[in-house]
């Protein structure tokens, strides 16, 4: 005889404050040839990382360097027929993304977005958290189920993660809080795992 089976869906949160803020950065060049506004741009960025107090310079990298035609982009801020822009990521704790966005405005760099985010590890912590909370969620709700038909939770029989969806402020696992204000007041980051269950039901 088949033995009889009850499956269940849980989710598991777990939140903490972000570890990490990245400040994405960008260093504008104009000239009237490519290199030339390619030059200026790289180091205009060399003026802005100088200007940061907070932050060593092993803790910036450049991650895009552009240059474009005037003539192609839509609505250039220049005239000059060459712009070149380089992108950088500056990671900072948290508490110093403030000062690192008033060295570079002050500096004349022009600040994109401030990314409030979770270390790889402290992520991957938060994630096991999840999935044990998810789990005893799902342990409870079979057994609940359960004692309604008269039944017992027996052994767990197979578990899987599930993607977990809550709609426009969806909570997921590599949330970002982002802001471009100066003040920052990073929110705390949730980290949401699912899971689905299958227990085998036992006479009590």
């Amino acid at each position: 005889m088949k033995s009889r089976t009850v499956t269940v869906n849980a989710v598991g949160r777990c939140e903490t404050v972000p570890d990490l803020a990245t400040v994405e950065v960008f260093a504008i060049g104009e000239g009237e040839s490519a290199s030339d506004a390619r030059a200026i741009a790289k180091d205009r960025s060399s003026t802005l990382q100088e200007s940061i107090t907070d932050v060593s310079r092993d803790q910036i990298r450049t991650v895009d360097l552009q240059v474009q035609d005037t003539d192609e982009m839509f609505e250039p801020v220049t005239e000059a027929p060459f712009q070149a822009t380089e992108r950088l990521h500056i990671d900072c704790l948290p508490e110093n993304a403030e000062s690192v966005v008033v060295d570079i405005t002050n500096a004349g760099g022009q600040i994109q977005t401030v990314q409030f985010q979770l270390h790889e590890d402290k992520r991957r912590e938060l994630q096991n958290k999840a999935i044990s909370s998810a789990m005893e969620r799902a342990r409870r709700k079979a057994e609940q189920m359960a004692a309604a038909e008269s039944l017992a939770v027996a052994e767990m029989q197979e578990a899987a993660t599930t993607d977990v969806s809550t709609g426009f402020e969806s909570i997921v696992d590599e949330a970002l809080a982002s802001s471009p204000d100066i003040g920052l007041h990073p929110a705390p980051i949730t980290v949401s795992e699912g899971v689905e269950v299958v227990y085998e039901l036992s006479e009590e």
